[in-house]
């Protein structure tokens, strides 16, 4: 016990020093390299009970984080020779933003309006957003000389969100092939995977959709009023970075209520649930009014629609750009076609670029999976209706919005990583159960 004591403030001597005489940026991305393995621990530890299934996501917390963590520094520093910015796509003008909105602060300007037109004017990106004060914030912190702390901070939360998917899939199966399966496809999907290794609004997006998943499947299961608390952070998040998530995610809620009420007195939770939420409504009439569209002097909702669609259609990866969806016959031939491509996109004949070029392989295997992920979608579905139908909800009314919203494959593609982890906990069902059923098939041949 001695020894280990000692090794353990030895240990915290030697982190003490490298903060103390590390440069600043220097210092905090070690920090977070530390609180990050500090918070897997905890989150592991508060999730698992089975100390084999504590073992398995550990390690792979572990792994997923470290190798995100090599792969970020090494990343930036290959891309900083090629462009001299370090970052590519939006994430550079997320991180320029956030600089900027930090040096405007540090000045004396309190003016959060001015400082937003003064930062737009000069953004690569044209427009500013929530996620830009969210990189001053973190600078503000950590310095803005190496926007490495921010990516470090996604590497973070790319791995918290294996933990969750890993424990939301444990309330369906507790087949370990099957939890092997959904902890490891997210832990290392290419897509998502490399999304977390930017400076991007994905990974913080995805975990908390993942961690409020988790609470409302927990909250629905076994009731803590704690829960509800902790639940406000996720949602408080998801209103600033993806307002439009939350109410999919109520929207998906309600439906499931309805559609497995069998007693009374889940006809009066349902009742009581809807009650409350249209007193929620009128309340709070002017935040609810942010998660809908805003029609500008009673614009119709499919002008307003085909008008915020054009604007995003651009570039050579637009798709049906040229279809006039304000009318109603285009519309109703419109729908299924963007649907089929929020899914599918994009296509092997459509690799033009580098970066599409990249994704032709994961798309491949996606194509392959897809049997698999409707197989277990059924066997969630028919074993576990009331929580199974939650996330099937939520994955399709998901993707339904992004088929209305977007029309570029590219950013298409990269949204797309708010459905992919819940999409895996079905697939790791499919592959397991759908092997089983082939081969039990030619056993019998």
């Amino acid at each position: 016990m001695l020894k280990k004591r000692n090794y353990f403030i030895f240990f915290a001597v030697l982190i003490g020093l490298l903060i103390a005489f590390l440069p600043t940026t220097h210092s905090s991305l070690l920090l977070i390299i530390l609180f990050g393995l500090l918070s897997g621990f905890c989150v592991v530890s508060f999730t698992q009970d089975n100390h084999e299934d504590y073992v398995f996501l550990l390690s792979l917390f572990i792994c997923a984080f470290l190798s995100r963590i090599v792969l970020a520094f090494w990343f930036y520093h290959f891309v900083f020779l090629l462009n001299g910015k370090g970052l590519l796509s939006d994430a550079w003008p997320y991180s320029e933003n956030g600089a900027r909105i930090l040096q405007i602060w540090l000045s004396g300007v309190r003016d959060m309006g001015y400082i937003s037109e003064q930062v737009r004017s000069v953004s690569h990106s044209g427009t500013i957003s929530n996620y830009d004060f969210w990189n001053a914030i973190v600078y503000f912190f950590t310095g803005g000389e190496s926007p490495l702390s921010a990516v470090f901070i996604n590497c973070l939360a790319g791995s918290l969100t294996v933990i969750f998917i890993f424990d939301i899939t444990k309330q369906f199966s507790n087949n370990r092939k099957i939890l092997t399966y959904a902890a490891i496809l997210t832990a290392f999907w290419p897509s998502t995977f490399l999304w977390s290794i930017q400076n991007l609004k994905e990974p913080i997006t995805v975990f908390f959709a993942s961690f409020l998943m988790w609470i409302i499947l927990r909250v629905r299961k076994n009731f803590r009023f704690y829960l509800l608390l902790l639940a406000a952070i996720p949602f408080l998040v998801l209103k600033q970075l993806r307002e439009f998530v939350i109410p999919v995610f109520l929207c998906a809620l309600l439906l499931n209520f309805f559609l497995t009420l069998k007693t009374r007195k889940e006809t009066r939770l349902f009742l009581l649930l809807g009650v409350c939420l249209v007193i929620f409504l009128f309340i709070e009439k002017k935040g609810v009014s942010s998660f809908l569209p805003k029609a500008i002097d009673g614009e119709p909702f499919l002008e307003w629609l085909h008008r915020n669609r054009s604007y995003r259609a651009s570039g050579g990866s637009a798709f049906l750009a040229g279809m006039d969806i304000t009318n109603l016959a285009n519309f109703i031939i419109f729908l299924p076609l963007s649907f089929l491509v929020a899914w599918l996109a994009p296509f092997p004949w459509q690799m033009g670029s580098l970066g599409q070029i990249s994704g032709l392989f994961e798309m491949i295997v996606f194509y392959l999976l897809l049997p698999c992920m409707f197989y277990g979608i059924k066997f969630i579905i028919r074993n576990n209706a009331k929580q199974g139908l939650y996330i099937v909800l939520y994955i399709f009314i998901m993707g339904f919005i992004l088929a209305l919203i977007e029309g570029n494959i590219g950013t298409l593609f990269r949204h797309r990583a708010m459905i992919l982890p819940f999409c895996f906990i079905p697939i790791a069902i499919g592959l397991e159960k759908y092997k089983f059923r082939i081969t039990a098939h030619h056993e019998e041949n």
